[in-house]
């Protein structure tokens, strides 16, 4: 049976415990194990055959995406960058390169106002930072929901980048909740679809 409070308190402990988790991996061994994910993730059929790729710019102890940035700019697929508000709306804007960016909302670059918004695209891959993921590609975000809202068409494959340590077997889910159909880290690209 679904117990919303029981999976937000759930949620809440899990946000502090992996948040700390994360913080505690020197940085050097952050930055080595993202520019693996990176690279991980340029080599799978997913990112192949996509082209449009919605990409968060990370900040703190994410995984580091700012050499992903400018790998796919060079490209020649389209790169969108998302927006947040504080009402846990997003929109996805399109940059052609860093020139595009300004301050946002939670420190971390995001595109300047004007620029063109994603709306759809025949192949397009979004890429979700988290806080800790599980197999099935469910994960634990920062509790704003913003991708959960986001994320509703389902042509759109999703796909989840974490440290190895922070991908675990299971984790508590509500009704709303996404999953993502990938899931990188270090070790390799995990399709969540594979029981």
């Amino acid at each position: 049976m679904y117990k919303p409070f029981t999976v937000r308190e759930e949620k809440r402990a899990l946000r502090r415990k992996f948040a700390a988790e994360r913080q505690s991996i020197p940085e050097k061994e952050r930055l080595e194990k993202s520019r693996v994910i990176c690279s991980n993730f340029l080599s799978s059929m997913a990112y192949d055959h996509s082209d449009t790729v919605l990409l968060y710019y990370s900040i703190n102890s994410e995984v580091d995406t700012q050499d992903l940035i400018d790998s796919v700019l060079k490209s020649g697929k389209r790169l969108a960058l998302p927006v947040c508000r504080e009402n846990s709306e997003m929109v996805f804007r399109y940059i052609e390169s860093r020139n595009d960016l300004t301050k946002g909302f939670f420190s971390a670059l995001e595109p300047r106002a004007g620029l063109e918004e994603f709306k759809e695209a025949k192949h397009a891959i979004c890429v979700i930072p988290a806080i800790a993921f599980d197999k099935e590609g469910y994960h634990i975000g920062y509790g704003k929901g913003y991708y959960d809202r986001y994320l509703t068409d389902p042509s759109i494959v999703k796909v989840g980048f974490i440290y190895d340590s922070l991908l675990v077997d299971k984790l508590p889910r509500g009704r709303f909740d996404l999953n993502c159909d990938l899931v990188v880290t270090e070790r390799g690209v995990f399709n969540t679809g594979e029981k």
